[in-house]
């Protein structure tokens, strides 16, 4: 059963490099995590408030952790074994999401730091990312780590082409915690067949020779290509993003969610923007907003409809665009927000 525990203020829950099979959830008061961000080495200090979650991948993955948690003021937290928490969460699909998400974004940045040490500087799909974190501890000796990463990852992509050398790597793994030797194994870029950054996509099983599994434009293949899209966007490779947000939007994919579809319709719209293709631009924001439902999307997509005509030097179409914002409902932040640009002109 979790347990609640109370902090006071200036207790430290954990430190960086502790072991921890322990998840929090944050009853009340606030926590700082502090960590050094693995691209630039910055220290950063991020504060969590009431409801959200620490510890999460150190658990999940059997990973030391990469933070150190303090409590800034008292504070109360349910603690829970992960097994407590898998079955906590499985009927409970919001609070599935949000950990989801949080966890995506904590393996995105464990991630960066393999891809630093194994001298790989490509944007990877999640799956090739993850694949190669087990690689990473593999390499590093830390078997038990690997073992738990390659064992979700036949879970999370059961039918990709390393399937057959992720359960290989799995009994190195567990030979080497037996007798502290591991194996010889073939790094996945030298699988993949490429000199680094390989994809799994369209490549056949080195050992097999089975066909590529994403013959088409599948669910999975859909969330690889939008996820190495967006990473590109975020990473200002503007160029390379649009390729790949052309081949998703030309997709009629049915199985994809509207959210995943909306979401990946307006990371185009943004790189669009950046590269200011305006025709282009307006004509998928003028679709998007006309498609989607969502009235918080509608209106960050008329923002950049905004932007758009600022840059080309028309402001009463601007100012027009920001009439409509301030007049859809509901109203909130981006009403005031439109409300205050159309003041300033």
């Amino acid at each position: 059963m979790p347990i609640e525990r109370k902090y006071s203020q200036g207790s430290i829950i954990y430190f960086e490099h502790e072991e921890g099979d322990e998840i929090y959830i944050l009853k009340s008061g606030r926590l700082d995590i502090n960590y050094l961000e693995p691209q630039s080495g910055e220290k950063i200090t991020k504060t969590l408030n009431q409801g959200e979650f620490l510890g999460l991948k150190s658990a999940v993955i059997n990973h030391t952790r990469d933070e150190m948690a303090e409590a800034i003021t008292d504070c109360n937290c349910v603690v829970f074994k992960t097994k407590e928490f898998e079955d906590f969460v499985a009927k409970k699909v919001d609070l599935l999401k949000r950990l989801l998400q949080v966890l995506s974004n904590q393996l995105r940045n464990l991630g960066y730091k393999v891809n630093n040490y194994l001298g790989n500087n490509v944007l990877e799909p999640p799956n090739i990312g993850l694949f190669k974190i087990g690689e990473y501890y593999l390499t590093t000796k830390k078997y038990r780590q690997a073992k738990t990463v390659y064992e979700r990852y036949i879970k999370a992509y059961p039918e990709t082409n390393l399937i057959e050398e992720a359960q290989y790597r799995i009994k190195l793994a567990e030979e080497a915690i037996r007798t502290g030797l591991a194996g010889k194994y073939k790094p996945v870029n030298e699988i993949l067949g490429t000199e680094a950054g390989g994809t799994v996509l369209g490549v056949a099983d080195v050992k097999t020779g089975q066909s590529p599994v994403h013959s088409k434009l599948g669910l999975r293949e859909f969330m690889d290509s939008f996820y190495k899209a967006e990473a590109f966007y975020k990473a200002e490779q503007y160029e390379d993003a649009r390729k790949l947000f052309v081949g998703i939007m030309d997709s009629d994919n049915k199985i994809v969610s509207s959210d995943l579809r909306n979401r990946a319709k307006f990371t185009y719209i943004e790189t669009l923007h950046k590269l200011k293709d305006y025709m282009e631009c307006t004509k998928i924001i003028m679709e998007f907003v006309q498609s989607t439902k969502d009235p918080t999307l509608i209106k960050q997509g008329l923002f950049i409809l905004v932007e758009i005509y600022k840059e080309i030097q028309k402001p009463d179409m601007a100012r027009g665009v920001l009439q409509k914002i301030v007049m859809l409902t509901p109203i909130d932040q981006l009403s005031r927000k439109a409300k205050e640009m159309m003041d300033k002109m």
